[in-house]
């Protein structure tokens, strides 16, 4: 697994690009809609049909503006790019709360569909923890994105039994968590002694690096942020589901080859992303220095946005195929 892994690491090191578009909002938009032009008949059918379902549907369909010529715009299509941000959206609402929300809890891994209004962020990703001067680390959560990924795609297809509540809940968390195990920066966490020292003094467990969250790096802008900020925001902050399509036609980021965009394991996923977080997300001159902030040069933010450019463009062939598998 671990040659494959950086089989993938080196091929993404190859592919360049000249956008300077960022990751969050518009990254996940545009994960997605990569994924819908790759979807089937059958499978963009069942999804539209399911992600009605979905408690803010009326709200992303009201949202779809017409087309220039002035026939109605594809409320199938802006659905489902608007929808792979969902997840990421219920951390605001008023009726989904963080109380008594752990992977390590009784409700960390259920399957109820919408009436479930934990936010659960541990699924957003998966920290495989790393050292280099032989720290040790805690055990690792139970119930993360790779659980949540596997539990969701065995419920979708209709001969698993699922009511369509939850298929259309599961649909919803996919879009978007395909695309989050894509970010290096979620499939690692960074563990030192500094680190431990740290989390000593807060009276806490020890986390490690949590994903970049705890490197302070200067990028091109001048403006301090977290290294894992700044991964996450390498496609721009909000978007719109009409503008990811269009900066997708724009960028043209090249198709992944085959044997990448067919892997359907989640872990193997996650395993490519660790990959690419050492090679790539704790580069020089980050370099794990604890020196911070770390200044970022310009062959690190170059490497950076092409290794994102390729990120997104798996995920969306990715999620593609295996929705298309599901909803055959």
């Amino acid at each position: 697994m671990r040659k494959f892994a950086t089989t993938a690491a080196m091929a993404v090191s190859m592919l360049f690009s000249t956008t300077s578009y960022a990751w969050w909002d518009a990254g996940h938009m545009r994960v997605a809609a990569i994924a819908y032009e790759q979807l089937s008949p059958q499978a963009k059918a069942e999804a539209s049909r399911l992600l009605k379902l979905n408690p803010k549907y009326s709200e992303w369909a009201a949202a779809v503006p017409a087309k220039p010529d002035g026939t109605p715009g594809d409320v199938d299509q802006y659905a489902f790019i608007r929808a792979s941000v969902w997840a990421d959206d219920i951390k605001t609402y008023k009726d989904y709360t963080r109380d008594n929300d752990t992977a390590t809890g009784p409700d960390a891994a259920r399957n109820i569909g919408y009436s479930d209004k934990l936010v659960h962020e541990y699924w957003h990703y998966k920290d495989i923890p790393f050292s280099t001067d032989g720290s040790t680390w805690p055990t690792q959560d139970p119930v993360n994105a790779e659980t949540q990924i596997k539990l969701f795609l065995a419920a979708l297809p209709k001969s698993a039994g699922k009511d369509d509540g939850i298929r259309s809940c599961d649909l919803s968390w996919l879009i978007h968590l395909v695309g989050d195990v894509h970010q290096p920066l979620h499939s690692t966490a960074y563990f030192n002694k500094a680190l431990h020292m740290m989390w000593m003094e807060r009276n806490k467990p020890d986390l490690g690096d949590r994903g970049g969250n705890e490197i302070a790096v200067v990028p091109a802008d001048g403006k301090e942020t977290k290294l894992h900020f700044y991964w996450d925001s390498m496609f721009g902050g909000y978007s719109t589901p009409l503008g990811a399509i269009a900066d997708n036609r724009t960028d043209r980021i090249p198709a992944p080859g085959d044997a990448f965009a067919k892997e359907v394991d989640p872990g193997q996923w996650l395993e490519e992303s660790h990959d690419l977080a050492l090679q790539f997300a704790y580069a020089a001159p980050v370099a794990l220095d604890p020196q911070q902030p770390v200044t970022l040069s310009r062959e690190y933010e170059t490497n950076a946005r092409k290794v994102a450019e390729a990120q997104i463009s798996l995920a969306g062939y990715r999620l593609a195929n295996v929705l298309n598998e599901a909803f055959k």
